[in-house]
């Protein structure tokens, strides 16, 4: 037993020596950190580019907060001395109005006083002032509109005579969108004519047909025609029955929007429409003008080329979106 508590006992002073050198350098650790950190340099920080660009920044920035304040606070005065002058125009305002008032209330005590015919001086002399203070504002009037009215205006004029209706040949124009068309009408009439013959006979069975044909010259025609029985009370009148097959109307489809030149090119030399010109005698000879109101300006000018070449001219104005046409129960054309 006595063996086993040495064994034990020599085994604690060894844990204990081992504890106590651990402990010592852990001291002399914590000193040599101790020096160092003490007898460490100063290190000072260089701020670089980006750096030095921020601080400018920040600096611009707080430059511009204080001028916006100086700013703020400028215009804050400027706004109250505004407001004081506006108040102290009122307040003279005021006082103008009491003043012209009272010399008004015045005024009318010293007539008052006044005779009969001091009176009536009083009034004519009143009425005098008046109407001199009237006659100076006319004047000033009529001075600031002579010297704002502008030069003469210079108003182009020629001989129309009164319209008639026409009666020699007709050549017919479309003006539309700026542009001068030449409508082949005797060409359209013509296959017009055919069409009706050639369709007449199938009104037996229905009373109404409607086709068209075409494009001759950039347009179509559609046309609509009509079988018109006889009523017994015509025929007890003139022995004639039967049926009347007649053209209803006809419209003209121009196949392009753009059909036609611009009144520029169309009144060059060589033209469609010179050449067209060309075949028909001035003095016998009416333009037809179906005119859309996109182009009323265009046809005042054309109308005065038309005159200066001899022609008379017949307008045929147009609604947007109505197409040229003709029936049975339309009117000719009139000419100027």
């Amino acid at each position: 037993m006595r063996h086993r508590e040495e064994e034990i006992t020599a085994g604690q002073d060894s844990f204990l020596d081992i504890v106590a050198n651990i402990v010592g350098i852990l001291v002399i650790l914590l000193m040599v950190v101790g020096l160092r950190a003490k007898n460490a340099p100063v290190t000072l920080s260089v701020p670089g580019p980006q750096q030095k660009a921020a601080e400018k920044d920040l600096q611009d920035d707080v430059a511009s907060v204080e001028s916006l304040r100086r700013q703020i606070l400028e215009t804050s005065q400027e706004t109250q001395d505004v407001l004081r002058t506006k108040q102290e125009r009122y307040a003279e305002r005021g006082q103008l109005a009491l003043m012209q008032s009272a010399l008004e209330h015045q005024i009318q005590e010293r007539r008052g006083d006044l005779d009969a015919n001091a009176k009536a001086d009083f009034d004519r002399r009143q009425a005098l002032a008046d109407a001199e203070a009237r006659l100076a504002e006319a004047r000033r009037d009529r001075d600031g509109v002579i010297q704002q009215a502008q030069g003469p205006t210079r108003v182009e004029s020629y001989p129309t005579p009164l319209s008639k209706t026409v009666s020699g040949h007709e050549l017919h124009l479309q003006l539309r969108g700026g542009r001068v068309a030449v409508i082949p009408w005797d060409e359209l009439i013509a296959e017009l004519k055919a069409e009706f013959r050639h369709n007449a006979q199938k009104l037996a069975s229905n009373g109404e047909l409607s086709d068209q044909f075409g494009p001759i010259g950039g347009f179509r025609v559609r046309y609509t025609i009509r079988r018109h029985d006889v009523s017994m009370r015509t025929y007890e009148q003139t022995g004639q029955g039967g049926a009347v097959v007649q053209l209803e109307k006809f419209s003209l489809l121009p196949v392009d929007s753009q059909l036609g030149d611009t009144l520029e090119d169309a009144l060059t030399d060589g033209s469609e429409l010179r050449r067209a010109l060309a075949r028909y005698r001035p003095d016998r000879t009416t333009v037809t003008i179906w005119t859309y109101p996109d182009s009323f300006d265009e046809f005042r000018r054309l109308k005065k080329e038309l005159y200066l070449a001899g022609y008379a001219a017949a307008a045929r104005p147009l609604p947007e979106g109505v197409p040229i046409g003709g029936s049975p129960d339309g009117s000719r054309s009139a000419a100027e």
